[in-house]
């Protein structure tokens, strides 16, 4: 595999702050509105929800009274508190169904208090809810046992900036005498080289690599309680990145994706009807691949044999296994 640099990035899209993290946040609500697509008969939970819901708002009902109701919803719902996160900032939640709803499109979520692992609440989120499809149907006046399509998931939507922050997670920034970065692509290469960028903008001994993830950073006197500045100041240098030697293959689409200049080492093939040979030698009935081919090059030469995805993948994992690919190989 001969060295591959991509073209220079900046180091805030590369890195991102120690300690400045999502936070993943989870809550029980009800959706209403729902035009007989609800939850129906036999999700206990959904009229259970209903009666104390109402109990507090003054009304009384028992769950007998709510027999016919298929307006309603029983959902989870959830989102990330993003770091930096301040009382009244916006944010999007997911909504799940968990009863048997046929579908949440056109429903309103009510409002639902959403908590944090350590259970404080953080977030407030209330409003219309999208699933980004609709059912269609080409009949006006369908025939029996007609089926409607169904367009993307309906029991599962977003309510857009339907989240309000009710409380931040305090990081105190301006505080910090070192600033650690966390590489989005862990790489030791990538690490020496955004620490060697700093050092050049800021001084030598400025930055670190501590190892392939993580690059430390002393905060310069001149930034001293201005932090963010600082850290403003470092994200905008432009620092060149090793591509990681990354096949990705999407097994359900058969599509290849390679990240770098993959090459193969000689190795002689076989995969039922397929025979390659990559090297000096010519071997019988075998197709000859050159020395020193890439990945890219031995994929097309599948594809213009007939190979399905599945023999892509098995001989791309055999000529690993046999120590000639270097390359990660990731399946989707």
């Amino acid at each position: 595999m001969n060295p591959n640099f991509s073209f220079a990035a900046k180091i805030g899209n590369i890195t991102s702050i120690y300690g400045a993290m999502s936070n993943p946040m989870v809550g029980y609500g009800l959706v209403v509105g729902l035009d007989g697509t609800g939850d129906r008969w036999g999700v206990n939970v959904t009229r259970q929800s209903i009666v104390t819901m109402l109990s507090k708002l003054g009304v009384n009902t028992d769950q007998a009274s709510l027999y016919e109701i298929r307006d309603t919803a029983a959902v989870m719902v959830t989102a990330e508190l993003p770091p930096f996160a301040v009382p009244g900032e916006r944010i999007s939640v997911t909504v799940s169904s968990i009863g048997n709803a046929e579908s949440l499109q056109g429903g309103v979520l009510l409002m639902t208090p959403l908590k944090g692992s350590n259970g404080k609440v953080y977030t407030l989120a209330q409003g219309s809810v999208s699933t980004g499809g609709n059912v269609t149907a080409q009949n006006v006046m369908p025939l029996p046992g007609y089926i409607p399509v169904s367009q993307n998931f309906q029991t599962s939507g977003i309510v857009d900036n339907g989240g309000i922050v009710e409380k931040g997670i305090s990081i105190k920034l301006n505080s910090f005498n070192t600033v650690r970065l966390i590489l989005k692509n862990p790489n030791f290469t990538n690490a020496s080289m955004v620490a060697s960028a700093i050092n050049v903008k800021f001084g030598k001994g400025t930055a670190k690599p501590l190892n392939s993830t993580e690059v430390s950073i002393d905060v310069p006197a001149s930034y001293k309680g201005n932090v963010a500045e600082f850290i403003s100041a470092v994200n905008v240098i432009n620092v060149k990145t090793h591509l990681r030697a990354i096949i990705v293959i999407n097994e359900r689409s058969g599509t290849v994706v390679m990240g770098g200049n993959i090459e193969i080492d000689p190795v002689a093939i076989s995969n039922r009807n397929i025979t390659l040979k990559i090297g000096k030698k010519r071997v019988p009935n075998a197709f000859f691949l050159k020395r020193g081919l890439t990945v890219q090059q031995l994929i097309k030469a599948l594809n213009a044999v007939g190979a399905s995805t599945s023999s892509i993948i098995s001989i791309l994992e055999s000529i690993k296994a046999a120590g000639a690919l270097s390359a990660q190989i990731k399946i989707i």
